[in-house]
């Protein structure tokens, strides 16, 4: 059982566990980046270049290009792309968070989440694309710009328009994590929620609607931002402030060394393959998601969330109910004073850390989503970490 706890008497909180996380509006990524510059955002760390770009990634890049109007068509993007007219940056280092092979976009439309006891904070995720036609898949289909175009500039602007009012995300989270939800990999019950709050603002023509109950994963974009928030705000030394992959690699930045990734070659994901895809590869742990089993959701969440627990159950250790508490350090009013933050130094220790749980995408992008798993991150990882050498985290 979740106890809810109110937000309450927090003197004797770290400033993670102070952190109110509250959605506080929608805008075009324009307003949030720096101008003037074609931005490419996308998860994880750095890449070294364009021309290493994983097949997948490289698609929604592209995808992303020709969405924005910057080429007519792929053939023009690739070449706007390889000439380094375009900027490719890790989103977590401009405050944004991008799902998978995902990618931002200046004039794609952002949710806004902010910490109500210093608004000052925020961060920001694009919005869930839905089920089909998405860049986190990294597909390369005609139907994604399209679709783009109606998410952001309809849904997506109307939704910045008629925004009603700030919303505290931690007692949809709760309720969401009472039902069945794991707030990553099983995130039904939290977005049935939001599609409920949105409608309620008077966006309740069909297609919206339609497109809004049938996103199941709609919510996890606020967890990730809200996740980001909370780990954002550690000031402790080794507090892990940042964590992500792209597919190459995994990596994370810790406080006392904002700025720099610390990263290893992304751990691979062990699950279930769908069935037509057991040969397909997969790419390794990919997407800013991860934020999310680092705050103590997702795989640290399977003892609430039986029906993830039963679909990985295969893939899982043997302690998966109970070794969560060897490394999540504080008790957190937004996951119901659940235990979360995965704590750097007590993954070291004890050997053990998060299970991140995670869709797998074809490495040869051909695919999209060809199963889901879980990768591991423990102490052998992060006893493997270089900081990142290059000299700009920019393309």
């Amino acid at each position: 059982m979740v106890e809810m706890v109110q937000h309450g008497q927090a003197s004797a909180w770290t400033p993670a566990q102070q952190v109110v996380p509250v959605w506080t509006g929608v805008k075009p990524l324009a307003a949030v980046l720096p101008t003037g510059e074609r931005w490419v955002l996308h998860a994880g760390p750095p890449f070294r270049s364009a021309s290493e770009l994983p097949p997948a990634v490289r698609n929604s890049v592209l995808i992303g290009i020709v969405y924005e109007g910057w080429a007519a068509d792929k053939s023009a993007a690739e070449a706007l792309l390889d000439a380094g007219d375009v900027k490719l940056a890790p989103a977590q280092d401009h405050d944004v968070v991008v799902p998978l092979a995902g990618v931002a976009t200046p004039s794609m439309y952002v949710l806004e989440v902010s910490d109500n006891k210093r608004p000052v904070n925020r961060k920001y995720s694009v919005l869930n694309e839905g089920m089909q036609w998405c860049t986190r898949l990294g597909i390369d289909a005609d139907e994604i710009v399209p679709h783009l175009s109606w998410l952001h500039q309809d849904l997506g602007a109307r939704m910045a328009a008629q925004f009603g009012g700030n919303v505290d995300l931690a007692p949809i989270l709760q309720a969401a994590l009472l039902n069945g939800d794991d707030g990553h990999a099983r995130t039904m019950y939290g977005s049935r929620l939001l599609a409920d709050i949105i409608v309620s603002w008077g966006i309740d023509d069909e297609t919206s609607t339609t497109f809004l109950y049938s996103a199941m994963a709609w919510a996890l974009n606020y967890w990730m931002a809200a996740s980001a928030l909370i780990l954002a705000a550690q000031t402790e030394a080794h507090g892990i402030v940042k964590v992500g992959g792209n597919g190459l690699r995994f990596g994370l930045q810790l406080a006392e060394q904002a700025g720099t990734w610390l990263v290893v070659d992304a751990p691979a994901i062990v699950g279930n393959k769908d069935a037509g895809n057991e040969a397909a590869q997969a790419l390794g742990t990919i997407g800013d998601s991860a934020v999310v089993d680092f705050v103590g959701l997702g795989g640290q969440c399977l003892d609430l969330a039986s029906l993830s627990a039963k679909n990985l159950q295969a893939f899982l250790p043997v302690d998966y109910l109970s070794r969560h508490s060897q490394f999540l350090s504080q008790r957190l009013p937004f996951l119901a004073g659940r235990l979360g933050i995965s704590a750097y130094d007590a993954i070291l220790q004890n050997g053990t850390g998060p299970l991140v749980l995670l869709g797998m995408i074809d490495a040869a992008g051909a695919r999209g989503r060809i199963g889901g798993g879980v990768a591991t991150v423990d102490a052998h990882l992060l006893q493997q970490l270089e900081a990142w050498q290059d000299e700009t985290t920019v393309v």
